[in-house]
């Protein structure tokens, strides 16, 4: 089979595309700005999870470029452009996130002194939760994985130029520094982010929950990216249905272990019936939030598991799309549970949030292109581009 393709064609936007794409920024914008003097409460809640949707795709991205390297795996060399342009998304969702110590006070009741002064437990933890801690806590996480992430991607693009296997044994190296401390900063990220918005209730398993949140949704994104460039014709005949064969297997094994998460999670603390543990959940299990918890079951799991059951819908590009849009439907209702319950007693949803989380794509979308274009889509003189083009499953 021919898989000749000009390995220097780049996807440029439309000149419509990028204004429509601007467009819903600018909207997202005006509702950020015109909220924060109307409800800032609301508005800071939809910063907040943006910035974390958004951090989720950057990081989604580096580390599935990281855990490839790390396994001196060959079958991915083909797309590893597209992970590598989702990073460049991550200084985005740091700008988001830094704004939350600004609009601290909003978010999270242990911002306030005369709270953790009068609360006995909260009391406790007032050496990890307050505002300057979390602050330098923060720009940690986000310094780390964008240096050590701008490394890796460094390495990959030199060897474009120099065919240097050393590059790639470096990138090994880089990566096992990244899954190691930058995965252990990423617990902290969910600690500090998500659960601290009540401080009162904990669970030791909700850094790894978060983390099959952010690792299906990254996973979702990048097949659907994927499949719209192979439309493009952007890789040619490089990019086969073993491929998309290859992430659907990835999506199907993570959405299960996102629902075995949300199971153990949930059975557990409903199990022990524990007070202090019960809280957390009596909020969501009660009222109008029930409805969402069961959508929130099926977009995560059902519907995706259902689709990609068998082997023939995981390598057509149709059906991996759909289940890969309910993926990112789910992860942000899994976001907004995770966020407004802490503030609202029923679901608040209209407008601000559909024009805040378009903005959001609208804005992921543009960096992801422009950053796609600047170098060729498959890394040319990688060492195992040829075990990547002949990928047989």
């Amino acid at each position: 089979m021919d898989l000749n393709v000009n390995l220097d064609k780049k996807p440029v936007l439309s000149e419509n595309v990028e204004k429509w794409l601007m467009g819903f920024i600018f909207v997202g914008l005006v509702i950020l700005v015109g909220g924060l003097f109307l409800t800032p409460e609301r508005i800071w809640s939809n910063i907040l999870l943006n910035g974390i949707f958004l951090t989720a795709l950057g990081f989604c991205g580096i580390m599935f470029v990281a855990i490839h390297y790390v396994a001196n795996s060959g079958w991915d060399v083909v797309i590893r452009r597209v992970p590598e342009a989702m990073f460049k998304i991550l200084p985005f969702g740091f700008a988001f996130m830094i704004a939350i110590a600004i609009g601290v006070g909003y978010l999270y009741e242990w911002s306030h002194p005369e709270v953790m002064q009068n609360d006995l437990l909260l009391k406790g933890k007032i050496a990890w939760l307050n505002p300057t801690a979390f602050s330098i806590r923060m720009v940690l996480y986000f310094v780390f994985w964008i240096i050590v992430g701008k490394k890796i991607i460094s390495h990959s693009l030199k060897q474009d130029k120099t065919g240097d296997v050393r590059h790639s044994v470096l990138n090994q190296r880089w990566s096992a520094f990244f899954l190691y401390i930058g995965g252990i900063f990423f617990v902290g990220s969910s600690f500090d982010w998500i659960m601290s918005l009540e401080p009162h209730w904990f669970s030791t398993i909700f850094g790894m929950y978060n983390f099959s949140g952010m690792f299906t949704s990254g996973l979702a994104v990048m097949i659907i990216l994927l499949v719209y460039l192979r439309k493009r014709g952007i890789f040619g005949k490089f990019l086969k249905d073993d491929h998309l064969f290859e992430l659907g297997r990835y999506l199907f094994a993570f959405t299960t272990f996102w629902g075995y998460i949300w199971f153990c999670q949930h059975m557990l603390i409903w199990y022990a019936n524990i007070p202090e543990e019960t809280v957390y959940y009596i909020k969501r299990n009660i009222g109008v939030y029930t409805s969402l918890m069961v959508l929130n079951v099926c977009l995560n799991w059902v519907f995706p598991f259902v689709i990609l059951l068998f082997k023939k819908t995981k390598r057509d590009g149709k059906f991996l799309v759909i289940a890969s849009l309910f993926v990112i439907a789910g992860r942000w209702t899994d976001l907004y549970l995770m966020i407004f319950p802490s503030k609202y007693k029923t679901p608040v949803f209209g407008v601000i949030e559909i024009g805040m989380f378009l903005g959001a794509i609208a804005l992921f979308l543009l960096i992801f292109f422009k950053a796609f274009s600047k170098s060729a889509p498959i890394p040319k003189k990688d060492p195992f581009l040829e075990e990547s083009k002949a990928l047989h499953t």
